[in-house]
């Protein structure tokens, strides 16, 4: 990575002491949420209350200001009026702080006087060194080192984990953050992005090592050489780096202006710039969190060849449509192949690459063997079955769904390849289902379009490193 490019995030991201300016006891505060918030997570640090009328805020000991506090401090909270916000800065820095995070909007969103508000504290920062998240963002959030400045409620079911977000909405980040359904390391709301933007987060997650898949929520991108070399940084370390990038369309570009103050960039010059680097592109949030879901949980496929089972010629009907426009490629089976399936499923099934392995209707007997046996085609690098089982099915349907769960986990076990099994809806899991699949390193993804755009994604992506693998002179003669 650039020496000198990049900053140690340390002091904001994982502080060891904390200082809340603007502490409160009100209920639904953001002085009250942040506290809140550490209390919950166990937060083992220091943690100091700011506010002229307390000596205590929810147990915590609380200071009339940053001069008064009994200990140095790494981070500080500033909960305050955008007006308000540089002279607690200016203190935080006389008081030893080496990151502060500033909720406050009213800066380069809002009009010229805000965007001097926002270039007076960028200068200060620069002059001073301080890290400072924001203005305009709710904060962040270490789920791992069990520590937050975050001014959101934090959901008891939001969990550690091994992906790290940065986003640039605040209402995106609590989204995300609620929806997943794997485990965070950090989830970073970087708003206003007026000091540190986010490829100085990207460069921090792809040193980290608890950091293993990224996902990125941009309206712009404020430093295009340092964005390159983090991105290059990931490339070589091997961690994905998965985007939703807004601004394609005018109406984008103007909501974007108005939010951060951001300029969205050229579209056309963003999508190159992704492709060479190797950063993955989607479109939705849905199709992010299903990609971060499948690159979290299975290993690279080794070539493009997708093996789908289904139990519906319907079914296959849409994944056809919908695949056609992706560009998913799904080889003829063996002859080899073809025999054994055909031993398998009833004279009249057309067996083709999609397959309908329902046969005559005994799941049991014909879905796990028609695992097997596609599974085990040199042609498939990536297996996918297809089976619905929403939270309320009858306990019949849950037990044909456990049969193609278990015959999913054992063909990931016996093959090496990436397996999936996806839901056509978008309606949660049986839990039953899910813990099977869980246990085996197989994800269970939903939504049929979002599964496969997650799955040519995850193939590109793929190509992508096995061609950075690949030795310049590779194939050329001595």
């Amino acid at each position: 990575m650039h020496e000198g490019l990049f900053r140690d995030l340390t002091p904001l991201l994982s502080p060891k002491a904390i200082a809340v300016v603007g502490a409160s006891e009100r209920h639904g505060s953001a002085g009250r949420l942040v506290l809140e918030n550490l209390r919950n997570l166990g937060y083992a640090g220091a943690v100091y209350a700011v506010h002229p009328k307390y000596r205590e805020v929810l147990g915590f000991p609380c200071y009339p200001d940053l001069r008064s506090l009994p200990g140095p401090v790494d981070s500080v909270a500033v909960l305050l009026a955008a007006e308000k916000v540089l002279p607690t800065l200016e203190a935080a820095v006389e008081a030893g702080a080496k990151a502060a995070w500033v909720l406050a909007s009213g800066f380069a969103e809002a009009g010229p006087e805000g965007k001097t508000r926002q270039a007076d504290l960028a200068r200060f920062a620069a002059q001073s060194g301080l890290l400072v998240c924001g203005p305009n963002c709710i904060g962040v959030a270490n789920l791992v080192d069990r520590v937050a400045t975050y001014s959101v409620a934090l959901s008891p079911a939001t969990k550690a984990g091994g992906v790290s977000a940065v986003v640039q909405s605040g209402a995106i980040c609590l989204g995300l953050a609620n929806a997943a359904r794997f485990g965070f390391r950090y989830l970073i709301s970087s708003g206003n992005e007026a000091v540190l933007d986010s490829a100085d987060y990207l460069a921090h997650l792809v040193r980290d090592p608890q950091t293993k898949v990224i996902i990125a929520f941009l309206e712009g991108i404020r430093s295009p050489q340092k964005f390159v070399a983090a991105a290059q940084a990931a490339a070589e370390a091997g961690k994905p780096v998965l985007v939703v990038k807004v601004g394609r369309s005018e109406a984008a570009q103007r909501a974007v202006q108005a939010h951060t103050g951001s300029l969205a960039g050229s579209d056309a010059v963003c999508d190159a710039a992704f492709r060479r680097l190797g950063v993955v592109r989607l479109d939705t949030l849905d199709e992010l969190l299903e990609a971060a879901e499948l690159f979290l949980t299975c290993p690279l496929p080794e070539g493009d060849g997708v093996g789908l089972l289904s139990l519906s010629g319907g079914q296959i009907g849409l994944v056809a449509d919908l695949a056609a426009d992706l560009g998913l490629r799904f080889p003829s089976f063996s002859p080899d192949a073809l025999a054994a399936l055909e031993r398998i499923l009833p004279p009249y099934t057309n067996i083709a690459n999609p397959l309908d392995a329902w046969g005559s209707g005994d799941l049991e007997s014909t879905y796990p063997a028609c695992v097997e046996v596609v599974s085990r085609e040199k042609g498939i690098h990536l297996l996918a079955v297809t089976r619905d089982t929403p939270p309320q099915v009858a306990p019949r349907e849950v037990e044909q769904s456990l049969a193609v769960a278990e015959a999913a986990v054992r063909a990931a076990r016996e093959t090496g390849k990436p397996v999936l099994m996806f839901s056509n809806l978008s309606t949660t899991f049986h839990p039953q289902v899910k813990e099977v699949l869980e246990a085996g390193g197989v994800p269970y993804l939903q939504g049929t379009r979002e599964t496969l755009r997650a799955v040519q994604a995850f193939i590109r992506y793929a190509a992508f490193r096995r061609k950075r693998l690949v030795p310049r002179d590779a194939g050329c003669p001595p």
